[in-house]
């Protein structure tokens, strides 16, 4: 592929993301099928993002057609437990992704524009990533334990959906710590201490590795 289809990709990808993010949560009817959507063009965007080996483009297609069956199939066959294993295909393939991303920004010898969208896109994989792995912990809690009061306590709603999980997770990646969100269950807070953790990391490290090559760049001397 040529290095205008990797920066395409990766607008498409962040477009997705923006959309499932910001856009998401105003929306009224039809979530579901909306998210599976947006859901998808993350999958297909993020496997032709960047310039993976051979073996490893065939696997991340493989897992991902997996992961797009598995989403699909939910929403036609509305079931928790399938909810759950659909979550965690997603997860699993798009934490490999984000891993891939800081590994490419580690290795390029220059910042480009096609790096500074993979900045931008593994920091909002993480916040998803979380919202994920939350709302599986949720359900689980609810599935295996039988509790009435879920892993999480969310302030005033009553049932939460994935716009709940998500700006819980952007508000612990980001370490602003509203409190109207906590987490109850042992499981639940590890998590967040788990993606509060990963979103400092991300940034401290990938700024200095931006600024480092940066000011590394013969051109820019």
């Amino acid at each position: 592929m040529m290095r205008n289809d990797f920066t395409r990709n990766n607008i498409i990808l962040l477009a997705s993301l923006i959309l499932i993010i910001f856009f998401y949560p105003a929306l009224s009817t039809q979530r579901v099928l909306i998210r599976d959507l947006i859901f998808t063009a993350i999958i297909l965007s993020g496997a032709y993002s960047l310039d993976f080996a051979k073996k490893t483009r065939t696997i991340l297609i493989v897992s991902g057609a997996i992961t797009i069956v598995l989403a699909w199939l939910d929403y036609l066959f509305v079931s928790d437990r399938l909810q759950i294993v659909s979550f965690l295909s997603f997860f699993c393939f798009n934490l490999f992704i984000t891993v891939f991303m800081v590994r490419h920004i580690a290795s390029s010898q220059k910042v480009t524009p096609t790096i500074i969208l993979n900045s931008i896109n593994g920091y909002l994989l993480i916040g998803v990533l979380g919202a994920v792995l939350l709302s599986m912990a949720q359900l689980l809690q609810l599935i295996i334990f039988g509790s009435d009061s879920g892993a999480i306590n969310f302030s005033g709603a009553t049932a939460a959906g994935l716009h709940d999980y998500l700006y819980f997770s952007f508000v612990t990646l980001t370490t602003l710590g509203y409190g109207d969100v906590t987490p109850v269950s042992a499981f639940a807070k590890s998590l967040t201490i788990i993606i509060a953790i990963s979103g400092q990391l991300y940034l401290t490290i990938l700024i200095a590795i931006l600024v480092g090559k940066y000011l590394s760049n013969p051109e820019k001397r």
